[in-house]
């Protein structure tokens, strides 16, 4: 029965390990990201359907990684069909 609780407990280490590890990465890439954004504030021209506008470029890269993370959450939290 000992042997049988102590593998579950290794389990669950190594799952606390792997959710640590990923807000680990997921702090560094914050971190890289801001600061190239931080270091490039050249303008920038964005051009949309109806106009365009000038922008710093970090500004650009901030919005570009944030509208990149909400798109990647809603298409992993989409809904099932079932049929």
């Amino acid at each position: 029965m000992s042997a049988d609780i102590s593998e579950h407990a290794g389990a669950v280490h190594r799952h606390d390990f792997a959710v640590i590890l990923r807000w680990l990465f997921i702090a560094a890439v914050v971190v890289a990201l801001v600061l190239v954004a931080m270091d490039n504030t050249d303008k920038v021209r964005v051009g949309y359907a109806v106009g365009d506008v000038q922008a710093p470029i970090g500004i650009v890269m901030i919005a570009a990684a944030a509208a990149g993370i909400i798109i990647g959450w809603l298409v992993r939290h989409r809904p099932r069909n079932r049929v």
